[in-house]
């Protein structure tokens, strides 16, 4: 992988998508209880199983990454899940990186019991408070900004609003941070980095790429990357998958 760019790519929004969304010829790839949860386009199908540059960069908990069905042939080398807490080596989760991670977090410790019961107390939490894979904590808001407001800022922790739903994050554990551990883990310099992300919270992901790859509704002057292509929301995650395909033929 050394001598490729690489593309570390969030995933919900960015290189899959819900199948709320769904359009004819779209190809389903999660599903949960027999419910349709994620798709990809007949394009990103075609694409996908040619491309071994890609790293997905989730907050999905590993069993929750472990339920998309990728299309045939597209099998990522390595995922990081947990917003970067796990890394996954073929699938298979990397000891020595979970006890690195496991020893960033605890300066965040305290802090994170604190958000929790913060949490457990708000008056518009409307699903129950989850403590993901020992890294973070999540929940759904009926008003999400205003629960924000109630949990106030944090010296080791950001708390984060996407739609309904609410993340309470250690700060060294971010996708950023985490790039930049596998980048030179696998022995790749800024300048071979590509990132993309279509949320607040992949910011600092963004952040540690030569070029970030963002939805135009993320503010630019929030990007420091060398090079930015932002793109409608719209068509955004085949624009992803067809970026990498043109940097891996590089």
């Amino acid at each position: 992988m050394a001598a490729f760019n690489v593309l570390f790519s969030d995933l919900d929004g960015t290189l899959i998508f819900s199948a709320s969304r769904k359009k004819v010829g779209d190809i389903v790839i999660e599903r949960k209880d027999g419910e349709e949860i994620s798709c990809v386009t007949a394009r990103q199908a075609e694409l996908l199983p040619n491309l071994g540059n890609i790293v997905p960069v989730t907050t999905r908990s590993v069993e929750q990454y472990r339920r998309i069905e990728f299309p045939e042939g597209f099998a990522p080398e390595y995922a990081l899940c947990d917003n970067g807490g796990t890394l996954l080596i073929n699938g298979e989760t990397d000891g020595p990186w979970l006890e690195r991670s496991a020893e960033i977090f605890k300066e965040a410790m305290d802090e994170i019991s604190r958000f929790r019961a913060l949490l457990e107390r708000d008056p518009d939490r409307r699903f129950e408070v989850r403590f993901v894979d020992g890294f973070f904590l999540f929940t759904k808001s009926a008003k999400p900004m205003l629960t924000l407001a109630r949990l106030g800022v944090g010296k080791c922790c950001e708390c984060f609003a996407t739609g309904e739903k609410v993340y309470v994050i250690p700060k060294r554990l971010n996708k950023g941070a985490a790039v930049e551990r596998l980048a030179e883990l696998i022995g790749i310099t800024r300048e071979n980095i590509f990132c993309a992300g279509d949320s607040l919270m992949d910011v600092p992901m963004l952040n540690a790429a030569d070029t970030a790859i963002f939805t135009d509704d993320i503010p630019e002057d929030k990007i420091t990357a060398k090079n930015k292509r932002p793109h409608k929301r719209e068509g955004f995650t085949e624009f992803v998958t067809e970026t990498a395909a043109a940097i891996s033929a590089r």
